[in-house]
């Protein structure tokens, strides 16, 4: 009996640390997006995801390659977007009206868009999502000239036997693990808050997701862990930004998934500037090295 009383003290004292290590990263993580709200909106990095609409409607080749996942994406969010609308709308709606007064109606659709993209992320792999948005990924930058990055990316990769396949997709809901759900769920309801609760929701989440658009980029450069953490550390406002761009225009009904593939063209925009701006660095510093040899 008391062996049992015992264990059961502590799994509770585990749980307890584990909720309120959580609470503490939460609580970090928000003063962190925060603080570079501002940062955020001057870098300009959330014209990413629109410039990824514009790329993909001028080369319509890369997301019709996906075709298949495409239709089987828009099916599955327009089905689970329906459900919640029929059974959750009204009921969302009418206590956001409480708080947010004639806003409650555009409000609470924002809400029931946000509730199915977290169900649409736990069946993301089930739709091959990831591996269609890493195949998105791929054509953009070699549209960009990127073609090296590919290749020589895939190579590593394939070379490693310690890296399993899912680390080299693209992670649009890498925010949705076990922790990032928590997360999601405990900011779900700063939606409440007049004016600008949707803002911070958008802020926060935008803050944790942001980076997982490049997760592929990373495992092509065959970054490290520590070596992915200081280049988005380095970013960290431009990645805010680009998260909350994104999440916005996912959060649109129906069709909101249909951004996904066009945030993963933008990711890829970015991520070619990004290596262009790096070999061009490396170019201009090679003269001089070549002298000081």
């Amino acid at each position: 009996m008391s062996a049992d009383t015992s264990s059961h003290n502590s799994l509770q004292q585990q749980m307890a640390s584990k909720s309120q290590s959580l609470v503490e990263n939460i609580k970090r993580e928000a003063q962190e997006a925060a603080a570079q709200g501002w940062q955020a909106a001057a870098s300009l990095s959330w014209l990413w995801p629109i410039r990824g609409i514009m790329f993909s409607a001028t080369h319509p080749q890369i997301l019709l390659s996906v075709r298949h996942a495409l239709v089987k994406s828009l099916a599955a969010s327009a089905g689970i977007f329906a459900i919640l609308a029929f059974f959750t709308y009204l009921p969302q709606m009418a206590i956001l009206a409480i708080f947010t007064g004639p806003l409650a109606p555009i409000i609470a659709l924002i809400v029931v868009g946000a509730e199915s993209i977290l169900i649409i992320s736990l069946f993301g792999r089930a739709l091959f999502l990831e591996t269609a948005l890493t195949h998105v990924f791929d054509a953009t930058l070699a549209a960009q000239g990127q073609s090296q990055l590919v290749k020589d990316g895939k190579t590593r990769t394939q070379s490693s036997a310690t890296r399993s396949v899912g680390s080299a997709l693209v992670k649009p809901f890498q925010a949705f693990s076990k922790d990032g759900i928590v997360r999601y769920l405990l900011t779900l309801p700063l939606n409440f808050i007049p004016a600008v609760g949707t803002v911070l929701f958008l802020l926060y989440n935008g803050h944790a997701s942001g980076p997982g658009w490049h997760s592929h980029y990373f495992e092509l450069k065959g970054f490290s862990k520590n070596q992915r953490a200081a280049f988005v550390e380095q970013r960290r406002a431009e990645y805010t930004a680009f998260g909350m761009m994104t999440m916005l225009f996912t959060f649109i009904p129906i069709v909101g998934l249909l951004f996904s593939f066009t945030n993963t063209v933008g990711a890829a925009l970015w991520a070619a500037q990004l290596e262009a701006q790096a070999n061009l660095i490396g170019n201009d510093s090679s003269p001089d090295q070549k002298k000081s040899q």
